[in-house]
């Protein structure tokens, strides 16, 4: 289940074709042109014979045609479900490269497999191995697009280990770099946003505030960010609820239009997204868990697995998803649903043990 995005990916970028597509933030595609570099600045490719550049800014992702060994095995991995070793493939390819030991002709194969190793081990919520990878990035790709997503990753890992100080100075660093190498105008905006996400000395209030300033610089021209900055503001109101309840009526009401807000648009990445729908999920769930009306839980539900379906690599959704939408189904009463729900709760505590969630299923277990 967890892969289901991962593999989808895969199965496309494995699909025939003849050159690489370039897909951008105004939801357009550059198609059959060849990648010749990932810079910080600008992407460069061909298109036919002639040499063409497109701002790395305005590109959200590419898709590859040709592939070393070494990401073809990796593919081959992901596409049994086996992250880590896909992880290890990359890892030790990349380790290669920058030793000296292996020689690569496609100037963007490096970076690009250092920024998987990244990504799947944040898939695999394996924190410590996030830091890794995301600093080895850093050192050796800076002159890559896929920086200031180094940046991002590692500060955000730092963040949900619980460790706020070195987040906040990670960011610090982006700051510093983004100034230093006169970088585009919207890694400040994501900067800025990070800080404000990885700063727990901040109100609900205050931080709505900024997340609202941020997302008002973002705009329609930046809408991944504008969108990301709405999703932490819905969930800003959710968490006072929680140390609040008695705002329940007028927050998880604003918490909803926000998330709906942000999935009316598809240009979201798929944390995002992710974040989105379990928000909604929260929202529909506290009204349904109190009235324990059928409709309404069933809208929860398929809100929450359309997370663990759609987005299984945003592993800091999943579990909450899973649980919660096992939550849902049980509370319709009917023994069909009571048993989905059971498996739902067998699926958490399996696939995420040691976890608050892994605990919360195992309470409501009967297996």
């Amino acid at each position: 289940m967890r892969t289901f995005a991962l593999i989808t990916g895969l199965v496309l970028a494995a699909t025939p074709s003849f050159a690489d597509t370039i897909h951008t933030s105004d939801g357009k595609s550059i198609s059959e042109v060849t990648i010749v570099s990932e810079g910080l600045d600008k992407v460069i490719y061909k298109d036919g014979r002639s040499d063409q550049s497109i701002d790395t800014q305005s590109v959200i992702s590419i898709v590859f045609t040709e592939k070393p060994r070494a990401m073809m095995q990796a593919d081959g991995f992901l596409l049994d479900n086996d992250l880590d070793s896909a992880a290890i493939i990359l890892n030790d390819y990349v380790d290669a490269v920058i030793s000296g030991a292996e020689r690569e002709r496609r100037k963007w194969a490096p970076a690009n497999a250092a920024w998987r190793v990244v990504e799947l081990r944040q898939a695999l919520g394996d924190l410590p191995g996030v830091v890794a990878a995301s600093t080895r990035l850093i050192e050796n790709y800076g002159d890559t697009r896929y920086l200031p997503g180094a940046y991002l990753a590692k500060a955000d890992a730092y963040y949900w280990n619980s460790d706020g100080k070195k987040a906040q100075a990670t960011l610090k660093d982006f700051e510093a770099a983004i100034t230093s190498r006169m970088m585009a105008e919207r890694w400040r905006m994501e900067c800025d946003l990070a800080l404000i996400l990885t700063n727990d000395e901040l109100s609900a209030t205050a931080r709505r505030k900024s997340l609202d300033e941020v997302g008002d610089r973002a705009g329609a021209r930046f809408a991944t960010v504008k969108n990301r900055s709405l999703v932490a503001q819905g969930e800003s109101f959710l968490q006072e609820v929680v140390v609040t309840p008695a705002k329940a009526a007028k927050n998880v009401p604003a918490a909803l239009a926000v998330f709906q807000e942000v999935l009316k648009d598809p240009k979201a990445d798929d944390a995002t997204l992710a974040g989105a729908y379990v928000g909604m999920g929260d929202c529909l769930f506290q009204s349904a868990a109190k009235s324990l009306d059928k409709d309404e839980l069933k809208k929860s539900a398929l809100a929450y697995l359309r997370v663990a379906a759609v987005y299984p690599e945003q592993s800091r959704y999943v579990a909450k998803a899973l649980f919660y939408g096992g939550r849902s189904l049980d509370l319709m009463g009917d023994d069909e649903n009571k048993e989905r729900a059971q498996v739902l709760y067998a699926e958490v505590y399996f696939s995420f043990p040691g976890s608050n969630w892994a605990n919360e299923a195992k309470n409501f277990s009967k297996r």
